[in-house]
């Protein structure tokens, strides 16, 4: 099943691990709650009343840059979060605190989401070389949203125009227990969307063909969470379950004929990779043939969220239990990666990256473990989000 291979663009699973000191990451942004920049003060206390705003319940998880904005998902974890999709500004080096979030591209796709219109639970998103945003709308772990899952992408420069939108079959995102979490973008043949699905009823690899509007799902024993990683614990909340497939990075253009897909479950220790050439071949993917060029990558440091690749092929990984940030060139072997920071106090559940239009590199912090985790009673006291960057001098993996 394991290919065992070398560089660019194959690999072979190395398990020493190889640690530095820590690199400048600046802060930016904190928040020890979340707030909007609401249309009146009428509306703000009627949601304040009616609970439709619940301050200690909003967190962000997925993060991008466009131009001088940084926009955030909002997943609704819990009740009383009127907002899915906003936006900050992106800082100049001064920090910014408890900064207001402004819908996108307004309240009404947020806010009223009747018929399955607007955005329901958003966890991630990506922008694409012409600036279009691709949403992935599909959290449906609970009762805050009963419709399907969706992937709309909308045109950041006219103002958030939906273009596009794709309604995902139940058998590929349940709309019951689906969880669609992360997605990067391939420009090839038409364009396609890699997206993970780390839900805990049927977790995946769902490829999506623009050019097709089609979908097809790959699930595999190297998407699901193992044992041995369970069990992690970060500020103090133990992480029992059997997490799976969660990160996701794509090799950057030019790296080789076909681009490399990595992924990893979040209660795990190993990268895994296949060729895009794989993925994007349906007929294959409805066999379990293709099951045969499953890469195992080697083993990082830590368990892990999100995932970023740079144009140099710099893959960038977050370390959950050690509140760090891991790298590793994709072009050398998997030994020579690194762990670049760690701060306990700070990087509490690193998870989401983005790359600015000036080489620095963008990471937030979340807490999100004591939001999803629906027995810790939420209040509002220290800073529980964060936003750093770290300059790399480098582009996003589609450049």
């Amino acid at each position: 099943m394991t290919k065992l291979l070398y560089f660019v663009c194959c690999f072979i699973p190395v398990f020493n691990i190889v640690n530095s000191v820590n690199r400048d990451f600046q802060l930016l942004h904190q928040w020890q709650f979340l707030n909007y920049t609401w249309p009146n003060y009428f509306t703000y206390k009627h949601a304040l009343e009616n609970r439709h705003y619940i301050p200690e319940n909003n967190a962000p998880t997925g993060m991008k840059i466009y131009g001088d904005r940084i926009f955030l998902s909002l997943p609704k974890f819990r009740p009383g979060i009127p907002v899915t999709l906003a936006y900050i500004s992106l800082s100049n080096g001064t920090l910014k605190t408890n900064e207001l979030l402004t819908p996108y591209p307004n309240w009404i796709s947020n806010y009223n989401t009747e018929k399955c219109k607007g955005f329901q639970s958003v966890q991630s998103m990506e922008i694409d070389k012409q600036g279009q945003m691709w949403i992935i709308d599909g959290v449906r772990i609970n009762k805050e949203t009963n419709c399907p899952a969706k992937l709309t992408i909308i045109d950041l420069k006219k103002n958030g125009m939906i273009i596009h939108e794709y309604i995902f079959p139940n058998e590929i995102a349940l709309t019951h227990g689906g969880f669609v979490n992360d997605i990067v973008l391939d420009d090839s043949d038409g364009g396609f969307a890699y997206i993970t699905d780390a839900s805990s009823i049927d977790p995946g690899l769902i490829v999506y063909s623009l050019k097709k509007n089609y979908a097809w799902k790959l699930r595999d024993p190297s998407m699901f969470g193992e044992p041995e990683a369970v069990g992690f614990v970060v500020n103090g909340i133990k992480s029992n379950n059997l997490s799976p497939i969660n990160g996701i990075a794509l090799s950057p253009e030019g790296s080789c004929s076909e681009k490399t897909l990595f992924y990893c479950a979040q209660s795990s220790l190993k990268f895994y990779s296949i060729n895009t050439k794989i993925l994007k071949n349906e007929s294959l993917c409805q066999t379990d043939q293709w099951r045969n060029n499953v890469t195992l990558v080697g083993k990082k440091q830590a368990q892990s969220g999100g995932l970023m690749m740079d144009n140099k092929g710099n893959l960038f990984y977050t370390l959950l239990p050690l509140y760090g940030i891991g790298e590793w060139n994709i072009n050398k072997p998997i030994s020579s990666s690194k762990v670049i920071y760690r701060n306990e106090t700070m990087m509490v559940w690193p998870d989401s990256f983005a790359i600015d239009d000036n080489g620095y590199l963008h990471l937030m912090s979340t807490s999100i473990n004591e939001f999803t985790n629906l027995s810790i009673n939420l209040v509002i006291d220290n800073v529980k989000f964060r936003i750093f960057r770290y300059f790399t001098g480098t582009k996003s993996y589609m450049y």
